[in-house]
């Protein structure tokens, strides 16, 4: 049960990171969870025991899996020499150099135990840097290199980290005996993973070939592989994490001629990994936030004669050796292929921004803190393990920092670029974009107006409007809406105003009750109250609201239950009521229109007729509020909605074919118009 209780407690901790990061876009949600984490450690005193060989299975295996799975092939392909250098040569190079720098520059520190400190800061993690490329222009090539190493480098690492953490157990160390387990481990481990992919493969091809298209089958067996393979290749004492990213890349290129591997599948698939990739990164850097006071009281009983700025000091050195070992190698790497190819010269800004990226994160936090408590005679102490977790905790947070701030300053354009970029022709944002592919698609249904689909249009098209008007309310700046809302708030007060008059001749005439009268009144009085609102941005008073207004219905339906009256008769009245109103409202709206000068027209026209085809769904709403939905009616919605779906395809297509829209943009909202598409006939085939 307290299993069960930390689980849950993570994904909430995840899902709050996730949604102050939304509110903060600027700050990394990697950053935001290692904080909470540690506000939940600290405040709540919560303790987890984080065990390598779990870690590594349940958060790890799988999230290297789908790195690897999802990885561009041509990019995999065509970076396949420096990923490898960078991800083994990289990490041997960081581990003996720097493990002789961070002897040298912290003496607190043994040979072996700062080669083992090395070797655990040398692996990079994706997932900070993926988070930061967020709100970073990274260059594709390093984000796709940093990504590509980080899949392998997980795994020299942490033998790196083994054999220099067994060095310092023991005391002795043999270069023949380490460097043949090394071939072991990453061979065999690679073999492990090779077949048992490919009887995976075997399994799915001789299903498909049965005419079975099982896609959650195959979605889960796809969630299951990593943890199998990382088990077996474990048993073995050979590398899980080589074996599970080899197993992925095989999967990938499987893939690519698969005929059974269809859209369907390949969409399910992503969202099912986006969705766990989500919480497990999440939980990672929670754990990271939990572990760091372990880090800090264990550096507490049995470092804490060093001052804690000497301590600091030494972890910013680390930082810095590592990070110098990383540009420079970056540096190497260009000249020697400029060298060889000329394709490319070499700049020590592409080699900085290398380093920065190269961000310390789990893998490091997960393997330092396997350290073990004693020697190998079984009772004395490990050589100063606190310091050691105290700055491999503080490299992490440094290289996050460091990335956060200075990554925005180094990749910034120089003058010339931004000259260049200013020549060419800036495209249409997305908002503005997805405003105009939904005004061509009410453009066409309203072309599509007949009396038997009228009110299908109605609703559809408000739909539409609904949506651009949230947009406009997100992306515009106040000087072009305010214009827009004030045009709405004039023609929604003439609105409420016509609608007085009929609901007056009803009540004289006892057509309506008192209590139905007073009902209608009280809404609109609402309603003109609530008029100043419009003119806010949403989130401001929106969810106050939406609470309100729900309090409002919950009450109504109460008075409603409470009356002497027939419900149905109440009913009945009220649909009278708004039917005779809204008309009166279209009415008046109408004639607005046909007094309106062009300036008025051209401002106003859109604001009044969305306006009209409100009310005018109000009233088909006030008519069938008691009807189902015949077959025929919804044959002819599916229909309209999809011909709505095909004019927003037309209108992205005739947007990128002007060069209004880039490619990136294009991608974006022809995948929208996809999603809904797939949604709409789901929810018909349901």
């Amino acid at each position: 049960m307290e299993l069960i209780e930390t689980g849950v407690a993570l994904l909430g901790i995840v899902l709050i990171s996730n949604l102050i990061s939304h509110l903060l876009p600027k700050l990394p949600v990697s950053l935001i969870e290692i904080a909470l984490g540690l506000i939940v450690a600290v405040g709540f005193n919560v303790q987890i025991n984080l065990d390598t060989s779990w870690f590594l299975l349940l958060f790890i295996a799988p999230l290297l899996y789908s790195d690897a799975w999802r990885f561009p092939k041509r990019e995999l392909w065509a970076l396949r020499g420096p990923i490898f250098g960078n991800a083994i040569i990289l990490v041997i190079l960081t581990t003996v150099l720097g493990g002789f720098l961070i002897y040298t520059f912290v003496p607190e520190l043994s040979l072996p135990v700062s080669f083992a400190l090395a070797a655990i800061l040398s692996p990079t993690d994706p997932v900070a840097v993926q988070a930061i490329a967020k709100s970073v222009k990274l260059p594709s090539k390093i984000l796709h290199l940093v990504s590509g190493e980080s899949l392998i480098n997980d795994a020299s690492g942490l033998v790196a980290f083994k054999f220099a953490l067994a060095a310092a157990v023991t005391g002795t160390f043999s270069p023949w005996q380490a460097t043949t387990e090394f071939l072991y481990t990453a061979l065999v481990g690679a073999l492990i993973g090779a077949i048992i992919i490919s009887l995976i493969n075997l399994i799915l091809d001789f299903i498909g070939s049965r005419g079975i298209h099982d896609v959650v089958f195959v979605v889960v067996l796809q969630l299951f592989s990593p943890f199998i393979i990382y088990l077996i290749a474990e048993h073995f004492h050979t590398s899980g994490v080589i074996a599970v990213v080899v197993g992925a890349v095989i999967s990938n290129l499987h893939t690519k001629n698969n005929v059974n591997y269809t859209g369907e599948l390949h969409v399910v698939g992503l969202q099912t990994w986006d969705v766990l990739g989500y919480l497990f990164n999440g939980a990672i850097f929670v754990l990271l936030g939990v572990e760091l006071p372990v880090a800090m009281s264990d550096f507490a009983d049995n470092t804490g004669r060093l001052a804690l700025p000497m301590v600091f000091l030494y972890a910013v050195l680390t930082w810095l050796i590592i990070f110098g070992i990383r540009v420079i190698w970056t540096y190497g790497n260009q000249y020697w292929r400029f060298y060889r190819h000329k394709e490319e010269s070499p700049t020590w800004k592409t080699a900085v921004i290398s380093g920065l990226s190269g961000v310390r994160g789990a893998v490091t936090m997960a393997g330092i803190l396997s350290v073990p408590l004693v020697l190998s005679d079984g009772h004395t102490p490990f050589p100063a393990r606190g310091l050691m977790l105290f700055i491999s905790a503080t490299v992490i947070i440094i290289s996050l920092l460091a990335a956060i701030i200075l990554l925005p300053l180094v990749s910034r354009p120089t003058q010339k670029q931004a000259k260049k970029a200013k020549k060419v022709a800036q495209h249409m944002s997305e908002p503005r974009a997805q405003v105009y592919i939904l005004q061509s698609a009410m453009r066409m249904l309203e072309q599509q107006y007949r009396e038997e689909n009228a009110a299908l249009i109605y609703e559809i098209v408000l739909n539409y409007q609904h949506q651009i008007r949230q947009l406009q309310l997100e992306n515009m700046n106040s000087e072009a809406l305010n214009p827009i809302l004030e045009s709405e708030v004039r023609l929604r007060k003439i609105a409420l105003e016509a609608e007085l008059t009929p609901l007056k001749q009803l009540l004289k005439a006892h057509t309506i009750s008192e209590f139905v009268y007073n009902n209608e009144i009280q809404r609109i009085e609402r309603l003109e109250n609530n008029l100043n609102y419009i003119v806010q941005k949403p989130g401001q008073v929106q969810y106050l609201q939406r609470i309100k207004y729900w309090s409002r219905m919950a009450w109504r339906a109460i008075k409603i239950w409470l009356t002497n009256e027939e419900n149905q008769q109440i009913r009945d009245e009220s649909d009278l009521a708004r039917t005779a109103s809204c008309e009166a409202a279209i009415k008046a709206l109408e004639i607005q229109l046909e007094t309106m000068n062009d300036r008025q027209m051209k401002r106003e026209y859109q604001t009044a007729h969305n306006l009209i085809i409100s009310y005018r769904n109000r009233i088909r709403k006030a008519r069938q509020s008691t009807e189902q939905l015949e077959k025929s009616e919804q044959l002819m919605r599916l229909n309209l909605e999809l011909a709505g779906l095909k004019a927003q395809r037309e209108a992205i297509q005739h947007l990128f074919a002007a060069h209004f829209i880039s490619l990136e943009t294009d991608v974006k909202l022809r995948q929208d118009v996809n999603y809904s598409e797939t949604a709409l006939l789901m929810n018909e085939t349901r």
